[in-house]
């Protein structure tokens, strides 16, 4: 059994279970996105859809914290409980790596906001969940400038960095086109 568990093995485990935390931190903030601009309201029960966003986002939590907490088992590099909780002090790329550490403090504090809402109140519940997009930008550049670095995995970080990118200019310009709508007075 102990063959099957070595430096390789754990390296292995390290990229993608790192790989996967930013597909599904991707798919929470473009679900997150297509929830906020409505698309997905007359197919997806409200209710039912943040839930999966909910659930795409505890999943990307869980597989970050996976990821950091392998690299105390590899033999690769020499890492510290320290060097993954205090950004950049780490071995390896402590800048991009430190990012990520900073992504995972965002993403946790937005995804945690979502079960005191009725605490803090909507509006600041809203304004706290824009850090999201800090959590997924710092997710991003940790995973372009420190993580595996195939050609199909930066086509996916591309795709998914412009899909996020246009969701949320689609989002801001419908925002100002109502509320001009609502400004506006109405002809007779």
């Amino acid at each position: 059994m102990t063959e099957l568990i070595n430096d390789e093995t754990i390296w292995y485990l390290v990229r993608s279970s790192g790989t996967v935390a930013y597909l599904f931190m991707a798919a929470s903030t473009i679900w997150g996105l297509a929830i906020s601009s409505k698309f997905l309201k007359e197919i997806v029960p409200g209710p039912l859809s943040l839930a999966m966003h909910n659930y795409l986002s505890w999943n990307a939590i869980g597989l970050t914290v996976l990821h950091a907490v392998l690299l105390l088992f590899s033999g690769y590099m020499e890492y510290s409980v320290l060097n993954l909780l205090v950004p950049f002090t780490g071995p390896y790329n402590p800048f991009w790596v430190g990012l990520g550490i900073i992504g995972l403090y965002l993403a946790i504090l937005t995804t945690l906001t979502f079960y005191i809402r009725g605490r803090i109140g909507y509006k600041t519940f809203h304004l706290l969940h824009y850090l999201t997009y800090g959590a997924f930008v710092l997710s991003l550049l940790h995973s372009w400038f420190a993580g595996t670095d195939t050609a199909v995995l930066q086509t996916t970080y591309l795709v998914t960095g412009l899909l996020v990118f246009f969701l949320t200019a689609y989002r801001v310009l419908t925002a100002l086109t109502d509320r001009r709508a609502v400004t506006q007075p109405q002809q007779a």
